[in-house]
């Protein structure tokens, strides 16, 4: 698609962050970074480019260490399997998309599914996600 803007690069899981976010996260300048992107993403609908690798959002993780997550084998499962539902459900071209297409496939897949993927994350565990995963016409997106 031949948009103005360019897209925002976003790791795939962070779609589903989105759904959960409710504020808080490792540090005021995480936070902060945090709410630029998903107002930009989720609540504006800007065009991003769907990836497997640190982001706009992990720029201000302190879990980033130089260009890789330090859970960067945990993390990428997440974003691989993000992939795989965003490909089953319909969407195979992940660069340049309107989050509101991407938003469109998820909703067509089991809110289980979704929980099988953040199960070991330490924001859902904390119940961040789980009552969005279910309750997709609160969606902002899709």
């Amino acid at each position: 698609m031949n948009r103005t803007k360019m897209p925002i690069i976003l790791r795939a899981h962070h779609l589903l962050c989105f759904l959960g976010f409710k504020g808080a996260g490792y540090s005021k300048e995480f936070v902060e970074n945090f709410e630029r992107v998903y107002k930009s993403v989720y609540l504006e609908n800007a065009p991003i480019t769907i990836v497997s690798f640190p982001d706009e959002i992990c720029r201000c993780c302190p879990n980033l260490a130089a260009t890789e997550c330090r859970f960067e084998g945990k993390v990428k499962m997440y974003d691989e399997k993000v992939v795989e539902l965003l490909k089953l459900y319909g969407l195979s071209d992940l660069e340049d998309v309107l989050p509101s297409e991407a938003y469109n496939v998820l909703k067509k897949v089991l809110p289980q599914q979704l929980e099988s993927i953040c199960r070991t994350c330490e924001w859902f565990t904390l119940g961040f996600c789980r009552e969005s995963f279910y309750r997709k016409d609160l969606w902002k997106n899709g």
